[in-house]
């Protein structure tokens, strides 16, 4: 007897409908039809049986919505986006409603979730408020990251420019197999002559480098959840870890082949370095989970990936770029999928996170969009700007004698 399964919504066609306006197409020149979205989600819940994935899209596009600076006043617009942001993570993690009782970051493991929307969610509802960029951003890698967990699966079409797999990840592998050729250009410095021949070589191949990696960060702006394909077809076909090496061979040279490519993505995309080594620290725990710890510990891939891994986390060359990493999400893979090569990775990074000297996703975000030389956005600040206009200013002194106090 097939099972019985009550929905909000009167026929298939009506979820679908939805999701294209809160998701539409990139060709849609039409009027915005995500208000219209969100009062539709807002009647399913009253009829029960509403997925939490599209409560939580409706919430956060209602709080989009609601960023108006000239309508709302500055603290109640992050107060939205804080309150929309925290209820879309508890109801995915929360371990007091679902099953056995597990930690956040496990379930987040579990679920595909980021780590930072973990952390930005304690950082909201236990610290400060985030400031209104860091939970602007977070938000849209929300509604991103929700695209790929539940509304890409429920009709048989895709669009919006977002490839689930083939297309994409073909397209990924003739940029990569472009990047492959320049790179063992560079290394072998074929028919030139000279020391400063070889030099205009490299030149010429650094600038053909960074045009390939401006169409890679153009894939990755384009396409929702294109950094994951990128990330597992960079590991998983070759490139980051080459398919012939053997257990103990040295990795070094392919390190210094593809460690410009990655930074240069990074500077131009920074969540692409999120997803890769989130992507790295999952293939490691999925390794332990599928195989016994001998096996583990003895195979070429899993040495690879751990090796491409550690050097990104302590390597003098990612300086400046691990402030965009959630390092407490590979900490959290350690514990939970502990094998031969997580055992590894967490006493060398251990030190490191309980020292506290890694800042907090607030702080990541905030130089994030610091260091892309973006505009300035609207923040606590211009309420205070706003006041002057009117007459208002700060006392001199601050008097904290409580009232009634002579």
């Amino acid at each position: 007897m097939s099972k019985v399964i009550f929905t909000p919504w009167k026929t298939h066609s009506d979820l679908l409908a939805v999701r294209s306006q809160f998701y539409p197409t990139p060709e849609y020149s039409g009027p915005d039809m995500r208000s219209k979205a969100c009062a539709t989600v807002s009647a399913w819940k009253l009829r029960g049986n509403l997925p939490h994935a599209v409560e939580a899209t409706a919430l956060l596009t209602d709080a989009i919505l609601h960023d108006n600076a000239s309508k709302n006043s500055i603290f109640s617009i992050r107060a939205t986006y804080a309150a929309a942001f925290c209820r879309f993570v508890t109801g995915l993690v929360d371990n007091k409603l679902h099953g056995a009782k597990k930690s956040m970051f496990s379930r987040a493991l579990d679920l595909g979730l980021p780590a930072s929307f973990v952390e930005l969610r304690h950082e909201a509802t236990h610290r400060e408020l985030p400031s209104l960029t860091v939970l602007r951003d977070s938000t849209g890698r929300s509604l991103e990251w929700l695209w790929g967990f539940y509304w890409r699966g429920v009709g048989a079409d895709s669009f919006s420019g977002v490839s689930g797999g083939g297309e994409l990840e073909e397209l990924v592998r003739g940029v990569l197999g472009q990047v492959g050729a320049l790179v063992d250009a560079t290394a072998d410095g074929k028919g030139v002559g000279s020391a400063d021949g070889l030099s205009r070589k490299k030149r010429r191949v650094q600038m053909d480098l960074a045009s390939v990696a401006a169409r890679i960060v153009g894939i990755l702006k384009e396409t929702r959840g294109a950094e994951n394909v990128v990330a597992m077809v960079m590991l998983r076909e070759g490139w980051l870890v080459p398919t012939e090496r053997r257990l103990g061979d040295s990795l070094m040279e392919t390190i210094s082949k593809w460690d410009p490519l990655l930074q240069m993505i990074t500077e131009g995309y920074p969540s692409f370095l999120v997803a890769l080594t989130e992507a790295m620290a999952d293939e490691l725990a999925f390794i332990s989970t599928s195989s016994s710890s001998t096996s583990t510990k003895s195979d070429p891939y899993s040495e690879g990936v751990y090796t491409w891994l550690d050097h990104v986390l302590r390597s003098t060359r990612w300086e400046l770029h691990r402030r965009y990493i959630s390092v407490s999400y590979v900490l959290a893979v350690c514990e939970e999928s502990s094998n031969h090569w997580t055992t590894l990775l967490k006493k060398s990074i251990g030190k490191e996170a309980e020292s506290n000297s890694l800042p907090t996703v607030s702080q990541q975000l905030g130089s994030q969009h610091q260091s892309s030389g973006g505009s300035r956005l609207p923040d606590a600040d211009d309420d205070m700007t706003t006041l002057n206009k009117f007459g208002w200013d700060m006392a001199d002194t601050w008097d904290s004698r409580p009232l009634g106090v002579v």
